[in-house]
């Protein structure tokens, strides 16, 4: 017994080292825990920043495509109107005719056709036969492209043709489609911005939030402490 009371602040001591221990061990466990959430936090948080970033420069390139968007379909919207409102038949096919007879063309018909709608203007057609040289032919042509009138020639076909040849220069038959043009009063230009901003609102729901639980970690951390 004597042995016992003798050794006694030793097993004092020791169990004081133990209880230590213990509370050593479970403060490092709740402090490798807390550290362990705060940089799973910071990592979070540094997420959270570059998205935020993305979006913002995403907003910057909305911005400037809807810019664009806007000046080209106002640049579109100015062309249409240089075009006339309505087409004269009659002008038109008159306004041919005196070209034709500029260069001595004599056997010329013209026949309108059907319009045809494209996009912010609608093109009228003209179906036109000829007798002519075939520098009779350029002259006409380039004579359609210097009008004031935007007049474009598409289909073209030409072929010798089969009456006896009076002149030194060979004779040839033409079949053309001519086009004139008006703009539509129906049409206008979409600019696709609806779309694109329906797109980004989409786009900013999914986003990630910024989370609140760095705040908790931190307070979870001074509680440790």
């Amino acid at each position: 017994m004597a042995k016992l009371f003798k050794n006694l602040h030793w097993i004092i001591i020791a169990f004081a080292l133990f209880n230590f221990w213990q509370a050593y061990d479970k403060a490092d466990t709740e402090l490798k825990t807390v550290d362990s959430g705060v940089e799973e936090q910071k990592k979070l948080l540094t997420k959270n920043k570059k998205t935020q970033r993305e979006i913002a420069n995403y907003y910057k390139n909305i911005k400037e495509e809807k810019e664009k968007i806007e000046r080209v379909a106002k640049e579109i919207e100015k062309m249409q109107q240089l075009l006339p409102s309505e087409i004269s038949d009659s002008d038109n096919i008159n306004l041919l005719r005196k070209m034709a007879d500029d260069v001595n063309i004599k056997e010329l018909s013209i026949a309108p056709d059907l319009d045809s709608v494209r996009g912010f203007y609608i093109a009228r057609r003209y179906k036109l036969k000829a007798k002519a040289t075939f520098l009779q032919f350029l002259i006409m042509f380039e004579k359609i492209g210097e009008n004031k009138r935007i007049l474009n020639i598409g289909e073209s076909l030409f072929q010798k043709s089969d009456a006896p040849q009076r002149g030194k220069f060979q004779v040839i038959e033409g079949e053309f489609m001519l086009e004139a043009y008006r703009f539509n009063p129906n049409y206008k230009e979409d600019r696709g911005i609806d779309e694109i901003q329906k797109k980004f609102d989409d786009d900013a729901k999914t986003a990630p939030k910024k989370s609140s639980r760095p705040r908790k970690a931190a307070a979870k951390e001074k509680d440790g402490v």
